[in-house]
C-alpha cells in the first residue's frame, strides 16, 4: 500500500477505515468511512495522483455530475483537491471488478451475461448521448456489484468521438482497445469492440485473443487488427453470433448501440452474420511494428518516423511525418511543424510551421498549442501577439504541458497579454515546478 497516500487521506478530518481497492500508476481507489451530519458511511475513494491536466479533470467532474440523474451509475458526491492530489467520492456499491469476480466465481451464465450486456449497453447509450466515447471497457473497468448489478466505472478516459490528440495517446493496457485506435480515432462502435471482447471474458473467463497477460501494446493491437475469435464455436450460437458482430475490425459492420437495445429485446441477425466465415489466425509476425506500418496504420507509421529523427535518419523521419500528417495524424503535424521552424532537413518556413501547428492544436494537441504560441510571441510566421500567445499557453497548460506552465506563469508575473497577478503567476510555478520543471522551481524560488 503507498503509505504517503494513506496519510494524505487519514489527514482528511472526515475520512477513517481506509482500505485500498486498487493502485494504478495515475489513479489509486479506497474503500473508506466518511463521517457527516448523517453519520458513517461508507464510500469509494478514488485519488488522482497527477493533477496537472486540469482541463481533463475538470471535464470528467462535469459528466460524472451530468451522469449522476441515471440509475446505471455510481453516485457521484464530491471532488476535493489535497495537496497535489484530487479525491473523487462515490457511493459505496462493492469493491469487487468483474475481472476479480471471474477469477474468484467463474464465468457468468446467460442469465447473469446478458444483465451484464443490457446494463451496459443502457450506461453507454448516456455517456455516447451527450458526444463522448468511454474509451476503456473493461472487466478491470466494470464493478460487480452485491446485489447482481454492474456499474461502468472510469469515466477518466472519456473523450469526445472526433480524431483527437487524446484517441493517438496509446499507453498502458489496450488488451480490449478498438483496431481504429490505432489511427487517433474512436467512436461508439469503439465502445461496442470493446464490450464485445468483455463479454466474451464475463462469458469465458479467457480473453478473446488470449491476451491476459501481454504487456506488448503492438502485439495487443496486432491481435484486435488480424486475430480471430478463441474458440467461438464452443459458446452458443446467439452469443456466437453477437460477438463476431460486436468485434468486427471493420467499425462499419459492428453493431450498433441502438441496434443492441433492439437485439437484448428480441434476437436477430443479419444474413452476413449468420454465413460469417473466417480462417483462424493467431500468429505474429517478426517485426509487428513495421507489419502494422506497411498496413498504413498511423500510429505504428509515427513510431517509424520517431525513430528514425532520433536515430538521424531525418528524410525518412520527415518523409514519415508527412505521410501521417496528411491523413490528420496531430503528433505528426506537431513534429512536421517544428522540422519547418528549425529549418531541417527542409527549407525554414515559419509560415509552414504555424500552419502544421494551429492543424495539430485544433485537435487538441497540447504540444502543438505550445509551439503555436511561442511562434505568437516571437511573432514568426504569424503577427506578433501576447494575448493570443497567452491564450495558447492556457490551453497547453490546462493540459499538462509543464513548460506551458510555466510559461504561463511568466506571463503573469510581468503582465505580458493579461493583466499582471502574482498570485496566479506562483501557481503556476508551483504546478509545474511540483512535477519536475526546474525553470518553474527557479521562477519561484525567486519571488520567494
Amino acid at each position: 500500500m503507498n503509505d504517503s497516500l494513506v496519510m494524505l487521506l487519514e489527514e482528511q478530518s472526515d475520512i477513517s477505515s481506509v482500505k485500498s481497492v486498487s493502485r494504478g500508476r495515475l489513479a489509486s481507489t479506497y474503500k473508506v468511512k466518511q463521517t457527516s451530519a448523517e453519520g458513517k458511511k461508507k464510500k469509494l475513494l478514488r485519488v488522482i495522483k497527477n493533477i496537472s491536466p486540469h482541463y481533463q479533470i475538470r471535464r470528467e467532474k462535469d459528466l460524472l455530475h451530468y451522469l449522476n440523474q441515471f440509475p446505471e451509475f455510481i453516485n457521484f458526491n464530491e471532488i476535493r483537491r489535497a495537496n497535489f492530489h484530487y479525491l473523487q467520492f462515490f457511493d459505496y456499491k462493492g469493491k469487487t471488478n468483474l475481472q476479480t469476480s471471474i477469477l474468484e466465481h467463474g464465468p457468468l451464465n446467460d442469465t447473469d451475461a446478458k444483465r451484464l450486456l443490457a446494463q451496459m449497453v443502457s450506461s453507454l447509450d448516456r455517456i455516447h448521448k451527450v458526444g463522448f466515447v468511454h474509451s476503456e471497457v473493461s472487466p478491470e473497468n466494470i464493478l460487480a456489484g452485491k446485489k447482481g448489478d454492474f456499474y461502468l466505472l472510469d469515466i477518466s478516459k472519456a473523450m469526445p468521438s472526433l480524431p483527437s490528440f487524446e484517441a493517438e495517446l496509446i499507453n498502458g493496457n489496450h488488451r480490449y482497445s478498438a483496431p481504429e485506435r490505432l489511427n487517433g480515432h474512436l467512436t461508439e462502435v469503439s465502445d461496442v469492440y470493446s464490450l464485445g471482447c468483455t463479454l466474451y471474458y464475463a462469458l469465458t473467463g479467457n480473453h478473446i485473443y488470449r491476451l491476459n497477460k501481454s504487456k506488448n501494446v503492438l502485439e495487443q493491437f496486432w491481435a484486435h487488427t488480424h486475430h480471430s475469435i478463441r474458440k467461438v464455436n464452443r459458446l452458443s450460437v446467439l452469443w456466437r453470433y453477437l460477438l463476431i458482430w460486436m468485434t468486427q475490425k471493420d467499425p462499419s459492420k459492428r453493431i450498433t448501440i441502438k441496434e443492441l437495445k433492439d437485439w437484448l429485446v428480441e434476437p436477430a441477425f443479419p444474413d452476413w452474420v449468420r454465413k460469417y466465415r473466417y480462417e483462424v489466425e493467431g500468429d505474429y509476425p517478426q517485426d509487428v511494428l513495421t507489419s502494422l506500418a506497411d498496413e498504413h496504420y498511423l500510429y505504428p507509421t509515427f513510431k517509424q518516423a520517431l525513430s528514425a529523427e532520433l536515430g538521424g535518419d531525418l528524410i525518412t523521419a520527415f518523409n514519415l511525418y508527412e505521410n501521417c500528417a496528411f491523413k490528420g495524424f496531430s503528433r505528426a503535424e506537431n513534429n512536421l511543424g517544428l522540422m519547418y521552424e528549425k529549418g531541417t532537413p527542409v527549407k525554414q518556413s515559419f509560415v509552414m510551421a504555424a500552419n502544421m501547428y494551429k492543424h495539430a492544436f485544433e485537435k487538441g494537441n497540447p504540444h502543438a498549442a505550445f509551439n503555436l504560441a511561442r511562434l505568437f510571441e516571437e511573432g514568426h510566421g504569424v503577427k506578433q501577439d501576447d494575448f493570443r500567445a497567452f491564450k495558447l499557453y492556457e490551453f497547453s497548460a490546462l493540459r499538462g504541458n509543464l513548460m506551458a506552465q510555466n510559461r504561463l506563469g511568466e506571463m503573469l508575473q510581468l503582465g505580458l497579454g493579461v493583466k499582471q497577478n502574482l498570485e496566479q503567476a506562483k501557481y503556476w510555478f508551483s504546478m509545474a515546478g511540483y512535477y519536475g520543471n526546474q525553470l518553474a522551481l527557479n521562477n519561484l524560488k525567486s519571488m520567494a
